[in-house]
């Protein structure tokens, strides 16, 4: 390494695999199309991807060793939101935990809370303001969100904010059905994600 030349930050990217009433996660298509997009977009950032399971179990062991391995400076987060028909980015995740719903393994999360004698909520650690901003350039509706359900996409922001780590979370819609014209197609959404991604860049 030269005397001017600085190691590269570390973003990882993150999405998660299908789960029960989502067979098609259009974040698992994010991680394998940005990498071939991505290349030649950033200088000095590392920009790593991971696809998460959409399990309990798979939770913590998945984002504590991704964490460990690649010991990035900011995690960004993608995930869907079925009745969403814009981008949502999260302000905050929440300790609480849906025991309704099961995971992709059928399982029920036995608790009520995530993290017991912890705050109500954890807030993003990114700039989330200009990642709405960066992802409205794209033009795609984009909101902030204060909701990150009660799911795997909250517990999953939760672990990396209690961690320490910049990081915030994107909620994209479902893929649109053909005749859909209430939601913003895939390539749109991309599109957006990228402008999000390298705002995130610029700011770590």
């Amino acid at each position: 390494m030269t005397r001017n030349t600085r190691p590269p930050k570390s973003l990882l990217i993150t999405g998660f695999e299908p789960f029960p009433g989502m067979p098609i996660n259009p974040t698992s298509l994010l991680i394998k199309r940005l990498p071939m997009r991505l290349p030649d977009l950033f200088q000095n950032t590392l920009v790593q991807f991971a696809l998460l399971p959409t399990t309990w179990s798979g939770r913590k062991s998945a984002a504590s060793v991704l964490r460990a391995k690649l010991q990035p400076d900011a995690i960004l987060h993608f995930g869907v939101a079925g009745k969403r028909r814009n981008i949502s980015i999260e302000t905050r995740a929440v300790n609480c935990a849906t025991r309704i719903i099961p995971d992709a393994a059928g399982v029920h999360f036995p608790h009520v809370v995530l993290e017991k004698d912890a705050p109500a909520a954890r807030y993003s650690t990114l700039p989330v303001k200009a990642l709405q901003q960066a992802s409205l350039r794209a033009g795609v509706p984009t909101s902030l969100s204060r909701d990150a359900g009660t799911y795997l996409c909250n517990a999953t922001l939760w672990d990396s904010l209690r961690d320490g780590y910049k990081a915030a979370f994107v909620h994209v819609p479902p893929l649109p059905h053909p005749n859909d014209r209430t939601r913003p197609g895939y390539l749109q959404v991309e599109q957006a994600c990228i402008n999000i991604i390298l705002e995130t860049a610029r700011r770590i």
